[in-house]
């Protein structure tokens, strides 16, 4: 698993995304988009009906989102946060963008305290991920994104 700045952008299709407002409830609605992308967007994933690239696409995205709800400070620009899916050649590539924010760059190491109540969100996406990362929009919009391996589309669905 590679972590850090995207060396280069893969070729990517197949692009959605859709933009949350910035609450408590926006984990929940991202989930539920991630899923309706990967159900109607394409058919024949190796495993993905069966949990596999299902369950980590949804565990990643409510972990990047949660973390954008949670870390990034609110302010009247602020109050969104950007999910972006698309298809590579054998991955799904999942990104979230949000406002940004000049604390520092997030971590995807283990917690340091094992007991600690939070800090491991990040890591358990760099676990499930083959690659992932966070980098700078030239907006100066945070983009953090996780490559999960999966079998490619025969087709699209319509």
């Amino acid at each position: 698993m590679l972590i850090g700045e995207s060396p280069q952008t893969p070729n990517i299709t197949g692009w959605s995304d859709k933009t949350f407002a910035r609450t408590a409830s926006a984990p929940g609605h991202a989930r539920r988009t991630v899923a309706h992308w990967l159900a109607e967007g394409h058919v024949d994933w190796g495993g993905l009906h069966r949990g596999g690239l299902l369950l980590d696409a949804l565990l990643v995205v409510s972990e990047l989102v949660t973390n954008t709800v949670q870390h990034v400070p609110a302010d009247a620009h602020g109050d969104w946060v950007q999910v972006r899916l698309g298809f590579g050649d054998g991955f799904v590539r999942l990104e979230v963008v949000d406002p940004g924010t000049s604390r520092r760059r997030p971590r995807f190491a283990p917690p340091r305290n094992s007991m600690a109540q939070s800090g491991r969100g990040l890591y358990l996406v760099s676990v499930v991920s083959e690659r992932c990362g966070t980098e700078r929009t030239q907006q100066g919009h945070r983009l953090v994104w996780a490559e999960l391996a999966g079998g490619s589309p025969d087709r699209p669905v319509g």
